[in-house]
């Protein structure tokens, strides 16, 4: 795994395995499209499964209950020629593992992470299915933002929650959202609240919606040829990033 988060998680050499995925394993599968595959070939260099946590390599338990099944946690580093179709990549390899994944995407200098939780299948018995999906911004190790290098800080292995894998995935996901509310809040903060990281979270969809419908609708204004509906397009964006500034203060 590149360096800067090999010692920034500080992750057990009992959990190494270093082991090389072969895109074929991705790109012979019957449910990828042609568009699909083609980015497996042209956009992947390589897929390395670089550490596997369980209790044998690690001292936290396994947990299951009638929705969840968090046995054990794959880091798997993807290394990129292009970053265009990083994000579908992602989503199709969480989908193909039924355990969960810290997916690790590199492209150059610069460092992605995508997580997705995990539940049971409600239409087919046994199975697992990827539920949300959760993304960093790309980073540049060299040249960190101050909320950056406190989001790597935080993600020691020390400092996460170790009660169970479920626990550990789910302080990692916190993290991923607190760098994203970051954005807009130019702070880095962990919340810990059951009840407040509910709040957030949903504050944080509202806040994304709120985004695309402010970018529409300057486009629609943009585009506008009578000036009432310039007029009326302008107080929606005015109404709209009032809302906006409410739901950060959320965040």
């Amino acid at each position: 795994m590149i360096r800067v988060l090999d010692n920034q998680i500080g992750l057990p050499q009992s959990a190494y395995l270093g082991k090389r995925i072969y895109k074929k394993l991705f790109q012979e599968n019957a449910k990828l499209g042609v568009t699909d595959k083609k980015a497996f070939r042209e956009d992947v260099e390589s897929i390395i499964w670089e550490y596997t946590l369980k209790p044998s390599t690690i001292p936290i338990k396994p947990f299951s209950d009638e929705k969840h099944e968090y046995l054990e946690i794959a880091v798997i580093q993807v290394n990129l020629t292009s970053r265009k179709r990083a994000d579908r990549l992602a989503e199709i390899i969480h989908r193909a593992i039924p355990y969960p994944v810290v997916l690790i995407l590199v492209e150059g200098r610069s460092i992605r992470m995508s997580l997705a939780t995990k539940r049971f299948s409600q239409a087919e018995k046994g199975a697992i299915v990827a539920d949300e999906f959760f993304v960093t911004q790309w980073m540049d190790p060299g040249a960190l933002e101050e909320p950056e290098e406190a989001f790597l800080d935080s993600l020691a292995i020390a400092s996460l929650p170790s009660t169970e894998f479920k626990a550990l995935y789910e302080g990692l996901v916190d993290r991923v959202i607190a760098l994203e509310c970051s954005v807009r809040t130019g702070d880095f903060a962990i919340v810990d609240d059951t009840a407040h990281s509910g709040v957030r979270k949903a504050a944080l969809a509202r806040c994304r919606e709120l985004e695309r419908r402010i970018v529409e609708e300057q486009a629609a204004a943009r585009n506008a040829t009578q000036i009432n509906r310039q007029v009326d397009g302008n107080l929606r964006i005015q109404r709209l990033r009032a809302e906006l500034q409410q739901m950060v203060k959320q965040l």
